[in-house]
């Protein structure tokens, strides 16, 4: 009877470690993918992607383009572009365990250079919902927002 009992505990304690170093390797990929935003790659998104930041009057999905409020189109013009950089700091990352959908929250600092040589900076919160799609993990939702000033 002791060893059946020893055979099931190793076969439970198996299967539990592999679950546990499966849900390891998606969370690394995802913060893989946060780190490389981080550098100015972005993220692979899904085709029907919700995006919502204050920069925004309101969400848009997929390929639509979205439209700026008064405030950020005078930033936008004064901004030299492609030069958005954030650093990200992955506050939690869950994953379902069905193993294909995560939401992650982050705080961030997100920064960008001015054409006159300046620099604007500022702290936000990010949330995203990450999407296991062909095997890849892609941003299903992005919301931001700017912290109080």
């Amino acid at each position: 009877m002791t060893r059946y009992s020893f055979l099931v505990l190793m076969f439970v304690f198996t299967g539990l470690l592999a679950a546990q170093q499966a849900m390891s390797t998606d969370e690394r990929q995802i913060r893989d993918l946060i780190a490389a935003e981080d550098n100015g790659k972005r993220a692979p998104a899904t085709s029907d992607r919700v995006f919502w930041s204050g920069a925004y009057k309101r969400p848009f999905v997929g390929s639509e383009s979205g439209e700026l409020v008064a405030e950020e189109q005078k930033a936008e013009a004064a901004r030299v572009p492609e030069s958005q950089r954030s650093t990200t700091t992955v506050r939690r990352i869950e994953i379902a365990k069905s193993g294909d959908l995560a939401y992650e929250f982050s705080d961030s600092e997100l920064s960008y250079q001015l054409k006159n040589a300046g620099k604007v900076s500022f702290p936000r919160s990010v949330l995203r919902i990450w999407k296991k799609d062909g095997g890849q993990w892609k941003v299903a939702a992005y919301f931001a927002r700017a912290h109080e000033k």
